[in-house]
């Protein structure tokens, strides 16, 4: 009786466990709003323009960090994919390389903060 216990008490652990890092490891943006380029505000728009250096941007996430407005755009420069993140007043909070398409668990990013 007291092995059963010991198995379900460690398999409830288990799952547990597995559902709570869903998606590689990043916290899940549950205050996340899909933008296009257009829809962001101005000072935004020219900074996230300025840091992809001509390539096209797509979508923009307007999501909140601890209290701040933060919009994150990926961009494709060189064949590789770069995560830019700004604030509402356009002042880049980091621009890294996004290495999401290789190994999840290798951290071989590259900041730039500024």
């Amino acid at each position: 009786m007291k092995m059963c216990w010991t198995v379900a008490v460690l398999l409830g652990l288990t799952v547990g466990c597995s559902h709570h890092d869903k998606g590689g490891g990043e916290k899940e943006e549950a205050n996340e709003v899909k933008m296009t380029i257009d829809q962001v505000p101005a000072p935004v728009r020219a900074a996230l323009m300025r840091e992809a250096a001509g390539a096209t941007i797509t979508t923009v996430d307007r999501e909140e960090d601890k209290g701040k407005v933060i919009y994150e755009a990926d961009v494709m420069v060189g064949g590789k994919n770069w995560e830019i993140k700004v604030d509402a007043d356009g002042k880049v909070v980091s621009k890294k390389l996004d290495n999401e398409g290789g190994e999840k668990g290798e951290k071989a990013e590259k900041d730039e903060k500024k």
